[in-house]
């Protein structure tokens, strides 16, 4: 049975985490992927080392959660996440250690990140080194987005553009379903479970469950996307079908990779 005093001491663990996780960020962002890119500025493609860099951050990080036995993670399907070649993951958003556990497995991964993302002050260097797409430029993210994926490279999208509400999942936006229906690639979805839930939306870092929580991520088959494009129909009406068929899946539909 859980006492108080086993609680406030997983919450102070959690501080030292957070802390760990805020001087790991500002000294990617600040210092060393800033001293390498000047390093290579003669070199293309600086933005994959800077997104290589950040993986094995994010993999310490990951690590030092386990160590200090705040998290358990559980993969299912990992490998179709992996696997060499341009996809479109998308997932749904439980907590707000979501996109540090995904791109941690992933060794290349162009974000698409949101505006308070993207302008935080201890993450906005590793925004920028790393070139992630950010979601408030208008029709640039789907052309930026597309041309990444031309270039035969991983594009992870959270189409609710923040975490998800306490009962459930947030409104979707479209701009996956744009991108797989102009690229011409399948989405492939995540779902994501945290049992006990932890790190919700409005939830302060404090607020621990009383034991630790489980991560679940299931990888499912892909949605093809030329499925809701009969060439009858306007693009933004075919958007928003494949929308509603990702929406359902990652609210609880089925999962081959799950079973």
């Amino acid at each position: 049975m859980p006492t108080r005093t086993s609680t406030a001491w997983r919450a102070l663990r959690t501080g030292v985490a957070f802390a760990a996780l805020g001087l790991i960020s500002l000294w990617l962002g600040a210092v060393w992927l800033p001293l390498r890119s000047v390093w290579d500025r003669r070199t293309p493609e600086r933005w994959r080392r800077a997104q290589r860099a950040i993986q094995r951050a994010y993999r310490v990080h990951a690590g030092l959660m386990k160590a200090l036995d705040l998290i358990e993670v559980r993969w299912v399907g990992l490998e179709r996440l992996t696997v060499p070649g341009a996809k479109i993951v998308v997932a749904n958003h439980p907590s707000l250690i979501d996109t540090l556990l995904i791109v941690s497995n992933l060794p290349q991964a162009d974000c698409v990140v949101g505006s308070d993302y993207a302008e935080n002050f201890w993450l906005r260097g590793s925004v920028r080194e790393a070139e992630y797409i950010r979601n408030d430029t208008g029709a640039d993210v789907l052309n930026t987005a597309v041309r990444c994926l031309r270039e035969d490279r991983t594009l992870l999208i959270f189409p609710e553009g923040t975490r998800s509400p306490e009962n459930g999942l947030g409104h979707f936006y479209r701009g996956a379903a744009h991108i797989a229906l102009e690229s011409g690639l399948d989405l492939l979805p995540v779902r994501i479970s945290v049992e006990p839930p932890s790190l919700m939306k409005g939830q302060k870092w404090y607020h621990v469950p009383a034991r630790r929580p489980l991560w679940t991520f299931r990888a499912g088959d892909p949605i093809v996307a030329k499925e809701h494009l009969d060439g009858t129909e306007s693009s933004v009406m075919a958007a928003r079908k494949l929308t509603a068929v990702l929406r359902e899946r990652l609210a609880g539909g089925d999962f081959d990779a799950a079973k």
